[in-house]
Formats: structure tokens, C-alpha cells, sequence
């Protein structure tokens, strides 16, 4: 029985490399089905009620616009489903809808979820089905950036820090990090440290399925942790970074942690999250 992988797709000229973010997720995980996801945004989600009316030249208007990205989306996609091993399955959907609800639903049938990376002050498909890829699905989550053009899993960047709800939400992502450490020729974990705690101890997590990891430990301090995270990650040449991701909301206000929201608006490396 093979992996499912949903690659969500949204903006044509990222769809090249988020596509192959999935094709070396099929890889490491021993093979797997890829889902191409297109949502075309329905003509009354654009429009804010209050303040629009939504007539039959802007309703045409809107559809052309979206019709037009997703033939777009869908060159990109045939022509890569072209190149892809023999044993591979790849698949197109194209769904009309709120991206929220969509993903969600497709997600949680997907035992991998995969998406760009929200381009700066662009709330639109790719933000909107990445939250609902975190919070609504259960699934692990593949942020790729448009720029990826190389493999990834070599060299393994895991973030831990100490904090109980962070360590909750990292033991998922590192569980489901599992299956992609195979072939990684080095494992680093990036350990936060606290003034006045105790010194970091590999958690038990890793201990217990026998990962050989190389300690860093990383202050926490008055910066943002996102952003020391990224520079270690960078500095020992990692490929992949793996990361819970959480909201500091707990009716779900869609508040995202510090690191999260970092991550978000700068990661420029594949970055596994869970929630």
C-alpha cells in the first residue's frame, strides 16, 4: 500500500518546484501517489458583502482570472507528471471552493500534505490551505520554497525547545520525520535553551527510535528564536528542517507561534511541520 502526498497548488510559477518538493517526498518515503490539489476561488469569496456587489461582468471577470491560473498550474503539472519515475502515479484535481475547506478535506484522506511557501502579504489559497493544512488536517505538513531545485533529507535539521507544548507538537513532526531519515547522512538537533534552565537532553523521542543526532544548543533570549534557528540550520548546511508548528489561541484565533510565523515569512529550505 502506497503514501498518499497532496500537493496543493496555487501559484503557477512556484508550482515547478513545490511539485518536485512531492516527487523527492515520494522518494524518501519509499514511494507514493501525488495528488495535485488546483482550489479555484469561487466569485463570491473575492467580494466583501458589506461593501461589494457582486455584478455578472466582475462574477465573468473573476472566473477567467481563475480559470486562466489554473491552466497554468495545470501545464506545469502535466509536464512534470511526464517525467516522473515509472511506478509513480500522479493525479490532477481541479476543485472550485473555499481553500480552507477543501484541503481539509483532501488532506486528512493524504498521509502527506505539501505546500509553497505564503508569499509576503499574500493571504490567498496558499496561506488559507496552509492553516488548514496545520490545524484541520492531523497530517505532516511539507513547506517547500518556490526556489527548491535540489533533493533534501541529507543533511536534517530537527528544532526542539523547552517547552512542554512545543515538545508536544515537535514528537508529532519528528514521528512523522521518520520515515524520511533513512538516508540522511547527518541529523542536527537544534535545542533551545532557556537562561537559568537545566543543560538540553536528547529527547526520548529520538532516543527511542536509535537516530543519532548532533547536539546544538541555541539561546533563547530578547531575538526572535525563528530567525537563530534558520542561521544554525543554514550555517551546518541542512537541507530539511523539522518543526512543530502551534497557535497561541486556544479557541484557535489563527494567532501563530513566534517560530511558526517566522518560518512562514522567511524559511527558504523544506520545513516539515505538524501541529
Amino acid at each position: 500500500m502506497s503514501s498518499v502526498i497532496l500537493a496543493v497548488l496555487d501559484h503557477p510559477p512556484a508550482s515547478s518546484g513545490l511539485l518536485a518538493a512531492a516527487s523527492y517526498l515520494a522518494d524518501l518515503v519509499g514511494g507514493a501517489r501525488v495528488n495535485a490539489l488546483l482550489v479555484r476561488t469561487p466569485p463570491e469569496a473575492t467580494i466583501v458583502p458589506s461593501e461589494e456587489v457582486l455584478t455578472l461582468q466582475r462574477e465573468t471577470e473573476i472566473r477567467a482570472i481563475e480559470a486562466a491560473r489554473a491552466a497554468a498550474a495545470r501545464t506545469v503539472f502535466h509536464a512534470w507528471a511526464e517525467t516522473t519515475p515509472r511506478g509513480a502515479t500522479a493525479r490532477w484535481i481541479e476543485v472550485e471552493g473555499m481553500t480552507e475547506n477543501v484541503v481539509r478535506e483532501w488532506g486528512r484522506r493524504a498521509d502527506w500534505i505539501v505546500l509553497e511557501r505564503p508569499m509576503r502579504h499574500d493571504y490567498g489559497t496558499t496561506w488559507h490551505g496552509l492553516r488548514a493544512a496545520l490545524f484541520m488536517t492531523d497530517r505532516p505538513v511539507l513547506m517547500a520554497p518556490s526556489s527548491l531545485r535540489g533533493s533534501f533529507g541529507r543533511r536534517v535539521a530537527i528544532a526542539w525547545r523547552d517547552d512542554r507544548r512545543d515538545d508536544e507538537h515537535t514528537t508529532k513532526a519528528v514521528l512523522a520525520a521518520l520515515r524520511c531519515l533513512a538516508r540522511a547522512e547527518q541529523v542536527h538537533l537544534l535545542a533551545g535553551l532557556r537562561e537559568g534552565a537545566g543543560p538540553p537532553v536528547i529527547p526520548a523521542i529520538l532516543a527511542e527510535h536509535e537516530i543519532a543526532v548532533e547536539l546544538h544548543i541555541l539561546p533563547i533570549g530578547s531575538g526572535a528564536f525563528g530567525a537563530a534557528l534558520l542561521a544554525e540550520a543554514h550555517r551546518l548546511g541542512a537541507d530539511l528542517l523539522v518543526m512543530g508548528a502551534y497557535v497561541h489561541h486556544p479557541l484557535r484565533g489563527w494567532l501563530l507561534g513566534g517560530v511558526t510565523r517566522h518560518m512562514l515569512a522567511h524559511a527558504d529550505l523544506p520545513v516539515l511541520m505538524r501541529h
